[in-house]
């Protein structure tokens, strides 16, 4: 009798489910089709998720990937992150399984917490329009939360040292996938499906070029797909093992990810490569060894069809390369000169307002009617500066204003503090971790500090690249289960002679 109400039960969910999904996949280019397929299967894997959340985390961590299940498709970190905090907090509850110990970032990642949520309050609350809010903006508050979230969901586990490789190939590989928008564009409307798992945010400058409107094909994704690649590079192999002669393969693919970074089209893309190797060569100690000249003297080889021929390189190449002293066409110039000239006038602009948001910071709030307005100003020619839009949604296109603007004072403070917590945190890792993980917490370092000046000095927006931090930080932590420190000797006493102790009990 029991097997056959349980047969019942099996019969009453799965037809209705049926019936439910055929409905559904009869519609398949309709959005709700792959939201609520994708509920479904998350609910079917809910016992893999519990086992799994943490290496998945990691995973997708750094991906181009997105959560097309979730209302505004946000990144699939955000709901990664949500999960792996919330399945660690239960198990710290039920199972009183303790946080890996960071006592340096604890107390500045929830000042910032609290520096973001009291801005958020004070000016007119978080502002989700999807959840009936009054304004847009809430997007960019999410994202801070649930980075800061995401890091202490790094440190709810440790990770073994013998799956130390493999964690760190998911954490830096995983950037690839920002190619993925590229290559579906690429392939043609037949693989457009593919957007709903990947971000099509790198695909903007590919299609202009490709409908007349930019003369420069830029593949936006290779940038961060070539930083992953090399960052892997280093991490697996180190400067030393790259160059090791016996085994050419491994410079073969470091020459071919710097070149593949050239057709993102970005000067920023190849700064942020020499800036990442150069950390890296002066943490692995290299600066009196064979290998400078070695370096050097490849780079200058490299440098060659850069100085003799810029002129005849594709033009993105031209376009990455227009920071260097070297001749190149005069329209890609003027558009790197263009590109400079604007962000000035933009930060000209946003400079002479920062002083009204320096205590109480302006928030990411965004009022649909001034929206609105923006919007058909452009339309109609009446806005002719082009960054209004920019300044309304917050994107200055630079860090530190990204901070000041939002947050003011406090939020400088609290970024600060965040940052430089955060060195000491790798840091510490680097100089007293465990030697078979030097390599990996050199490169993690290195990529910190490469970030960092890129943030300060040529590209930055916080509430994009806040979680870009607290990963490396959070999977340092995980890495070498805690913040390593230096190891006190304890002076044992001096041994007393034979003589004297005879002496002694005589």
């Amino acid at each position: 009798m029991f097997k056959f109400s349980r047969l019942l039960i099996v019969y009453a969910i799965a037809a209705p489910l049926a019936l439910a999904l055929g409905y559904l996949v009869s519609s398949p280019e309709s959005k709700t089709t792959y939201e609520a397929i994708g509920l479904l299967l998350f609910f079917f894997a809910l016992p893999f998720f519990l086992k799994w959340h943490h290496a998945l985390m990691i995973f997708f961590w750094n991906s181009a990937f997105v959560s097309f299940f979730l209302p505004g498709s946000p990144d699939i970190w955000v709901a990664f992150a949500g999960l792996s905090f919330g399945i660690s907090f239960l198990n710290h509850i039920i199972f009183q399984k303790k946080f890996l110990r960071a006592p340096e970032l604890t107390l500045p990642l929830l000042f910032l917490g609290a520096v973001v949520l009291g801005t958020a309050w004070y000016r007119g609350g978080i502002g989700i329009r999807a959840l009936g809010g009054a304004s847009y903006g809430g997007r960019y508050y999410i994202y801070i939360l649930v980075a800061i979230m995401g890091y202490f969901a790094f440190t709810a586990e440790p990770i073994p040292i013998a799956k130390s490789g493999k964690m760190a190939g998911l954490f830096f590989l995983s950037g690839i996938s920002y190619i993925l928008g590229n290559i579906a564009y690429t392939l043609g409307p037949v693989f457009y499906f593919l957007y709903y798992f990947v971000s099509s945010s790198t695909v903007g400058m590919q299609a202009a070029s490709a409908q007349g409107r930019e003369d420069i094909d830029r593949i936006q994704g290779l940038a961060p797909a070539c930083t992953a690649v090399l960052c892997f590079l280093l991490a697996r192999y180190g400067i030393r093992g790259l160059f090791d002669w016996a085994k050419p393969w491994r410079f073969i693919f470091l020459c071919i990810t710097v070149g593949a970074a050239c057709f993102a089209g970005f000067r920023s893309a190849m700064l942020m490569l020499c800036l990442i190797f150069a950390f890296q060569f002066y943490f692995e100690g290299l600066l009196r060894t064979h290998f400078l000249p070695i370096v050097a003297g490849l780079a200058l080889f490299g440098l060659l069809p850069i100085v003799f021929f810029p002129d005849k390189m594709p033009l993105s190449v031209q376009r990455a390369i227009s920071f260097l002293p070297v001749k190149v066409d005069t329209e890609i110039m003027e558009s790197a000169k263009g590109s400079s000239e604007w962000r000035l006038e933009m930060w000209a602009v946003v400079w002479k307002e920062v002083p009204k948001y320096l205590i109480i910071g302006k928030g990411y709030g965004i009022d649909p009617t001034e929206l609105f307005l923006v919007n058909e100003a452009q339309r109609l020619g009446i806005a002719t500066s082009g960054f209004e839009g920019f300044l309304l949604a917050g994107d200055y296109h630079s860090g530190p204003l990204s901070v000041i603007m939002p947050f003011g004072i406090p939020g400088v403070i609290a970024f600060l503090w965040v940052l430089f917590a955060g060195f000491r945190v790798l840091y510490l890792n680097y100089r007293f971790g465990d030697t078979r993980l030097r390599r990996i917490n050199c490169t993690l370092m290195a990529w910190y500090l490469a970030y960092c000046l890129a943030f300060m000095f040529i590209f930055g927006a916080f509430n994009s690249q806040l979680f870009i931090f607290l990963g490396i930080c959070g999977f340092s932590v995980s890495l070498n289960g805690g913040v390593k420190r230096r190891v006190k000797r304890v002076q044992k006493p001096f041994p007393m002679p034979q003589t004297a102790l005879a002496m002694d009990h005589g």
